[in-house]
């Protein structure tokens, strides 16, 4: 069984004590990789989990409770996780979507045009589980939902690779990932960065911190998703790549989420420490969506 919450879950509250920080962040030379340790910016305890989460968490109950995707109301529960002062930080282009939805613009009308914020990667897990029999409905859904919140090509090609990527990951057919990932991809840099990326992948005299130095792993598409998937082939668990891609510095909370929600949706719960596991915020309830999004998925489509 997949889980792809929980890992994201996990990788978001690893991550997040160090968000927006360069590599040589004290703290983070001084942490252990694997202690989840809070944030004072989001006012968060140790374990608990930032709005990469809440977004995908959000996603995730509006399949569940529509039995399908509805961007009505998906875009209802993003105002939720705003209106109600709940939410754990955001991006400006999410801000600036929200807004125009609270104002009443339609969703096919409210997202930022031109963004390339990494906003849209790092929620879209959940589609992939719910259509992972069913790849040209999870790219309907991936591109609607990427366009409610982020309007550019580089936006959309983001979630479509990640989204792709979680697809292929729980239907345990990773072998030759970004060749089966990239043809889907609309023309953008995003594409360009994933037709090399195998090279630095396979580079032997290339570090993983000099790769995601090259790469970049700042809140910007265009370094989030490729850093994301060279950890992702490079280390076989999410303890060495999750704690890679955080010690590189930048957007350490979405890439880490992303990072393990990859992870939890190619090896499932089996996967992770049980330290991680049982300190995570609403680890049952997360380890619960999980299941009823994999037990419940099918084809309905704008329920």
């Amino acid at each position: 069984m997949t889980n792809a919450l929980l890992g994201a879950a996990i990788g978001d509250s690893l991550g997040v004590f160090a968000e927006s920080k360069l590599h040589n962040y004290q703290p983070l030379l001084d942490w252990d990789g694997k202690t989840y340790l809070g944030s004072e910016h989001h006012d968060l305890k140790p374990g608990e989990y930032s709005d990469d989460t809440q977004l995908s968490r959000a996603l995730a109950e509006s399949l569940i409770s529509c039995n399908g995707f509805n961007p009505d109301d998906v875009s209802k529960k993003y105002v939720e996780l705003f209106t109600s002062n709940t939410i754990r930080g955001y991006g400006k282009s999410t801000l600036f979507a929200i807004n125009n939805l609270i104002a009443g613009k339609h969703w096919s009308e409210s997202g930022c045009v031109g963004s390339v914020g990494n906003g849209t990667a790092m929620r879209v897990s959940p589609l992939s589980i719910w259509y992972r029999d069913d790849l040209p409905s999870l790219i309907k859904a991936v591109k609607i939902d990427s366009a409610i919140t982020h309007v550019s090509e580089e936006a959309e090609a983001g979630a479509l690779a990640i989204a792709l990527s979680a697809y292929y990951a729980v239907n345990n057919d990773t072998q030759d990932l970004l060749n089966k990932i990239v043809p889907n991809l609309p023309e953008s840099k995003v594409k360009s960065s994933l037709y090399s990326l195998g090279a630095l992948i396979e580079a032997e005299n290339i570090s993983p911190q000099s790769a995601l130095s090259i790469l970049g792993t700042k809140c910007d598409v265009r370094q989030t998703v490729p850093a994301v998937l060279y950890c992702f082939h490079k280390f076989d668990n999410y303890q060495n790549g999750c704690e890679t891609i955080i010690r590189a510095g930048g957007d350490t909370d979405s890439n880490a989420s992303i990072l393990g929600a990859l992870y939890g949706a190619k090896y499932g719960q089996i996967h992770f420490s049980e330290y991680h596991i049982k300190n995570v915020e609403d680890s049952s309830k997360l380890i619960t969506l999980d299941s009823q999004l994999y037990n419940r998925s099918g084809t309905s489509f704008f329920s």
